[in-house]
């Protein structure tokens, strides 16, 4: 499967810059990634108090430009070229604005469509209790297009965010099976992160922005070879 091998070469591009990646995904969370653990977190108490949790994912509306800054960053590792500091300070910089209208649009559609699943699971007609799994589907495909996000942003060449969300949408619509088992590495890469704790700081968010990026470049490259 060609999602295992690009996750592979997700994790030897750590492996090959790790001290500067480490670092990255460290100032990843000091610079605006606290917001998205907020929001996981935010989001448990919640579910478990009966709460709005379907609100939880507009905390992480922040971690928005530092997520384009490490995409900037790790753009250049996932090609095997120098890298220093200064590529996260500039993409910081440079799309901060582009990153935080993003990262608003995506949380707030992902919000609705959790807000969609409550709904319809606690609706008592069966067919609109049914609707509680095309919602699901619906919110397991917009997290998936999230991997691909900030890589894109970041590649094009005037970044816009409906010409973002066009392209990463289109990726994963054209990608499906691809972009499901992507999205289930993504799920097992975080799951053994958050279990040994330290790699949740100092690989996590790098790991997963060059998930996007290795995917980006293979859906491109095999786009190129079909046209040619």
């Amino acid at each position: 499967m060609k999602a295992f091998s690009v996750a592979w070469r997700a994790l030897v591009s750590y492996y090959n810059d790790l001290f500067f990646l480490a670092g990255m995904s460290l100032l990843w969370w000091v610079t605006g990634g606290v917001f998205a653990g907020a929001a996981i977190l935010a989001g448990w108490v919640l579910l478990r108090s009966n709460g709005p949790w379907w609100l939880a994912p507009l905390l992480a509306i922040p971690a928005g430009p530092a997520s384009a800054a490490l995409a900037n960053a790790a753009r250049r590792s996932a090609r095997d070229l120098h890298v220093d500091r200064t590529l996260y300070l500039d993409g910081l910089r440079l799309y901060w604005r582009q990153a935080l209208a993003l990262s608003a649009v995506s949380m707030a559609v992902l919000s609705l469509l959790l807000l969609n699943i409550l709904f319809y699971s606690s609706r008592n007609t069966a067919l609109l209790w049914a609707l509680t799994f095309f919602w699901g589907y619906l919110s397991a495909f917009w997290i998936g297009v999230q991997v691909y996000l900030y890589p894109v942003l970041v590649g094009l060449d005037t970044p816009t965010v409906p010409g973002a969300l066009r392209i990463a949408l289109a990726m994963a619509f054209a990608n499906p099976i691809f972009s499901l088992v992507l999205l289930v590495l993504a799920a097992i890469i975080t799951c053994v992160s958050v279990a040994l704790a330290v790699t949740l700081f100092a690989a996590w968010p790098a790991v997963m922005i060059l998930l996007g990026e290795h995917s980006v470049r293979f859906i491109v490259d095999r786009a190129a070879q079909k046209s040619l």
